[in-house]
């Protein structure tokens, strides 16, 4: 797996995390972003239930005006939209960690025991700033 097809799973978690209608993020998501990727590209964990996800957006007739994939997930109940966006979000850290697997260029030459960072590395942490590990707060006793 290579860093640009994550980036576009990547795109596709931060549209679902975004604000709005459920229905609404995964429509977007899916269409700016999953809507051309092949299901033999995937980790072989999610192929199937990708490739069946991709034939359910493009199963309903569009109105006029209206695209294929909108008019597909608005027939969807709430708990099917809420199972695709899990299923994104499922394959995105599957990427990932797959990327986390794999030696990183040159560095991994000059350090034979050196390999990608974890996911917790790759994950901004919150009021990090430096990106090092997050310390502990001491606790004064007076």
């Amino acid at each position: 797996m290579h860093s640009a097809f994550s980036k576009q799973f990547e795109a596709a978690v931060l549209t679902l995390v975004g604000h709005g209608a459920l229905k609404d993020r995964l429509c977007a998501a899916y269409c700016d972003h999953l809507d051309d990727l092949r299901g033999h590209d995937l980790p072989e964990e999610v192929q199937g239930e990708f490739a069946a996800m991709s034939r359910l957006m493009h199963s309903a007739r569009a109105l006029p005006g209206d695209s294929v994939v909108r008019a597909s997930v608005r027939k969807f109940s709430n708990e099917q939209a809420q199972g695709f966006a899990s299923l994104i979000v499922r394959t995105y850290v599957l990427l990932v960690q797959a990327l986390a697997a794999t030696p990183v260029g040159p560095a991994r030459l000059g350090n034979p025991g050196r390999t990608a960072p974890g996911l917790a590395a790759l994950l901004p942490l919150e009021g990090g700033g430096g990106g090092g590990p997050v310390q502990p707060k001491r606790v004064r006793h007076s």
